[in-house]
């Protein structure tokens, strides 16, 4: 069964697929990337307010939760840390 991170951000809660991994990687404080290892030709952009280490570390847990939770389980959401916040997801594809 298919697994899935829980991002709340400015347009409600979305689903972001595990697959079989993802990389986090925070570029700035407005700015993360997520990576999917089953589809290099594109990453998640991820809009943040203030983001800082500690939530490619909130990230990092609830992909370690997905991992130990049962099929039955397939949406953990993940904890944002006070006073970071997500603000928008989209798909972009490398050129």
């Amino acid at each position: 069964m298919a697994k899935y991170l829980e991002i709340t951000t400015g347009a409600g809660k979305e689903l972001v697929p595990v697959g079989d991994g993802l990389y986090v990687e925070r570029t700035s404080a407005t700015a993360m990337r997520i990576y999917s290892v089953n589809a290099w030709g594109h990453h998640f952009g991820l809009v943040t307010v203030g983001s800082t280490f500690a939530m490619v570390t909130a990230m990092n847990e609830a992909l370690t939760a997905a991992a130990q939770t049962s099929w039955q389980n397939a949406v953990v959401p993940v904890v944002l840390p006070a006073g970071e916040t997500v603000t928008s997801i989209a798909v972009t594809v490398f050129s």
